[in-house]
């Protein structure tokens, strides 16, 4: 029986899109500086879910509820100011094998963040995806 510090291992579940998750694909620029220069990272809107790039027929995927797209959990949150952003990667039935011809423009994989409700950030401020979380196998 495994002691509790290392307890069942879990893989890593899926998000499914309840509603057009696009524009709430998000990239992460970490802080730079040291000491008292430090600025702080920010999230902005990812460059590869922008209107216009390679990758929008892939993004069609995550448009609406049912349209086959999913995002994988990748297992990295990040907390700022009170608001939770989870990493995940684009997985759509056209992307066995990574990104490839016009698409890798934006990256072999498309991997980005959500913002996902957690109850702590004010209403005015939050804007989690909407999406639903689908657990892996355990």
């Amino acid at each position: 029986m495994a002691s509790g510090s290392e307890g069942p291992k879990q893989t890593r579940g899926y998000f499914v899109p309840l509603a057009n998750c696009v524009p709430s694909m998000l990239q992460y620029s970490g802080g730079a500086g040291a000491g008292g220069s430090f600025l702080p990272g920010n999230f902005s809107p990812a460059t590869w879910a922008a209107a216009g790039t390679g990758a929008g027929a892939l993004l069609s995927s995550i448009a609406s509820v049912g349209a086959g797209g999913l995002l994988r959990d990748m297992g990295k949150t990040v907390v700022s100011s009170n608001r939770t952003f989870r990493k995940v990667q684009l997985i759509s039935r056209s992307l066995a094998g990574g990104v490839t011809g016009s698409d890798a423009t934006s990256g072999p994989y498309l991997t980005g963040y959500i913002e996902l409700a957690t109850g702590n950030a004010l209403a005015s401020v939050a804007s989690p995806a909407p999406v639903a979380y689908m657990p892996g196998l355990l």
